[in-house]
């Protein structure tokens, strides 16, 4: 490995044709920079690329060019991974244990594998490589993490139980005169309670995963494929406040009749 790494696990971008070029941009400067370093100081041409690897509806491509990424990025039906490479000679020799290199890896799929990552054995190059990377990467942030994090899941699990505690309250007291048994409102809800609790750890998983494919962490960006995606964002959006007003004039309810009895 090479004296000086910097890495950062990149989220919540979303990725156009202008940030692609932008992108491309700032890796060809770093490029050129790279083509001008040598271990003794002395300027000289040095073997180095900038590739481009796209994967899109089930295929791959490695290009060298910004158009041609452009083109492929603009046809296609679903972008799931775009990658931008610097590598010297040497780097792609060894398998980077030596080497200088500048990668940034956006893939849809599998949010873990998104990263920025600089190194070789000049600090200056590793640091002004990373710092220009992540600034420029700075401007397509999204607002998506309210959606993907673990407060969010903690919520949807929290409704969930509450939800499925009041049905099964609900359902109890109109199913139990039609039981003939002891304690048949006790066990009817035990009953119900247990069947939703079992329905909603499956329901739970979808809605987690719905969440995530609306509000991704890494989204690429085409205008002309993009309105049915930004409609479904405001819908669900808009439900979810609602959902959150109404479940406030609930509580409110609750706590005035509660605090009415008190006085």
């Amino acid at each position: 490995m090479a004296f000086y790494l910097r890495d950062k696990h990149i989220e919540n971008l979303s990725i156009d044709s202008d940030a692609l070029t932008q992108i491309s941009k700032v890796f060809a400067e770093r490029l050129a920079q790279l083509q001008a370093i040598t271990p003794d100081g002395v300027a000289q041409t040095p073997t180095a690329f900038f590739t481009y690897t796209i994967r899109f509806d089930n295929k791959g491509y490695r290009v060298f060019s910004l158009e041609e990424l452009t083109r492929y990025f603009n046809q296609a039906c679903e972008v799931e991974r775009v990658i931008f490479t610097v590598e010297s000679g040497v780097a792609i020799s060894s398998n980077r244990n030596t080497g200088a290199y500048l990668e940034l890896f956006l893939d849809t799929k599998e949010p873990t594998r998104c990263v920025l990552v600089a190194s070789s054995d000049h600090k200056d190059w590793t640091e002004a490589s990373f710092a220009a990377a992540h600034e420029v990467l700075a401007k397509y942030k999204t607002r998506n993490r309210f959606a993907n994090n673990p407060w969010t899941s903690l919520l949807i699990q929290i409704f969930g139980v509450v939800l499925g505690f009041v049905v099964s309250l609900w359902l109890a007291f109109k199913v139990s005169p039609n039981v003939k048994v002891e304690n048949s409102f006790v066990i009817s809800f035990l009953f119900i309670l247990l069947v939703f609790s079992n329905i909603w750890g499956y329901l739970n998983q979808t809605i987690l995963r719905f969440l995530t494919k609306l509000f991704p962490n890494i989204e690429f960006i085409r205008p002309a494929k993009a309105r049915l995606h930004w409609l479904l964002q405001a819908v669900v959006a808009s439900a979810a406040f609602a959902v959150v007003v109404y479940l406030l004039g609930i509580a409110f309810s609750f706590l005035s009749e509660v605090l009415a009895g008190f006085f």
